[in-house]
């Protein structure tokens, strides 16, 4: 778990995973260059967003309701307030950040207007290639969904490739498999006719474009949990192969003598 670090090291889709995997009531502290500003997160969603002068202001007050009153900020006013600063926010590539877990006090009855996990779904479509090779680089791994995976995100927060590379995780093809097909879709749909070795160096783009395209969206169900590297089953220990193998360790005399 990561408590704070560097922008140009952890993504906000990497600190946006931590936040909402733990459903954590915290505080986002993110020191730029553009400003210090204060994501304030409830169940691991953000709520509120402050910008202030120094990061010591934003631990005056414990009481959520408080935070509010100082900023002469109500309730209704919030789902404004995260349309105005997350642009902002969710941009960020340079800075420090520090993650301040149960210090905040919240309302049971807050709105949640956005969820994290939506967010992450979002910014893993503009990931670098950079990016996502730091956590995807293997692509012979089999990923399969979490058993609870439908409720975790809602279908709604998916375009409709990342819906059909979701129906290709399942536990059986690898990523290099979704690659292919999706490299393959993507040439038969062209109006261009590719021919090698002609179009060897267009082909190569074509399959790197899908590449990442798929690399970006496993990045954002990983990060929003409800994909995971496959399971490998233990297989069940066959009565004979323990005798076989019992036997390999053991040299002929010392097994007849023990018999």
């Amino acid at each position: 778990m990561i408590s704070g670090g560097d922008l140009k090291t952890f993504n906000m889709v990497d600190i946006l995973q931590v936040i909402s995997a733990e459903e954590k009531n915290c505080i986002l502290t993110l020191e730029t260059a553009k400003g210090t500003y204060g994501v304030y997160f409830f169940k691991g969603n953000p709520v509120y967003i402050r910008n202030v002068k120094r990061n010591f202001l934003l631990y005056l007050d414990i009481d959520f309701d408080t935070v509010l009153k100082r900023d002469r900020i109500s309730r209704e006013d919030l789902f404004k307030n995260l349309a105005t600063y997350l642009p902002l926010i969710l941009l960020l590539k340079e800075g420090r950040f520090s993650i301040t877990s149960g210090f905040i006090k919240y309302p049971e009855d807050l709105p949640v207007y956005i969820e994290s996990v939506k967010l992450i779904i979002h910014l893993s479509r503009s990931l670098t290639e950079e990016e996502v090779n730091r956590k995807i680089t293997d692509l012979s791994i089999v990923y399969e969904k979490v058993p609870d995976w439908e409720s975790k995100v809602s279908m709604n927060y998916l375009n409709e490739k990342e819906k059909d590379i979701l129906n290709l995780i399942n536990g059986v093809n690898k990523v290099s498999d979704i690659v292919i097909k999706f490299h393959f879709e993507k040439i038969l749909q062209s109006e261009k006719n590719f021919s090698l070795p002609e179009n060897q160096e267009e082909l190569e783009r074509l399959y790197k474009e899908t590449e990442l395209e798929v690399k970006r969206a496993l990045y954002g169900f990983i990060a929003a949990g409800i994909v995971r590297k496959q399971k490998l089953l233990k297989k069940p220990e066959n009565i004979v192969d323990r005798v076989l193998s019992y036997l390999e360790r053991k040299s002929i005399k010392e097994t007849l003598r023990e018999i």
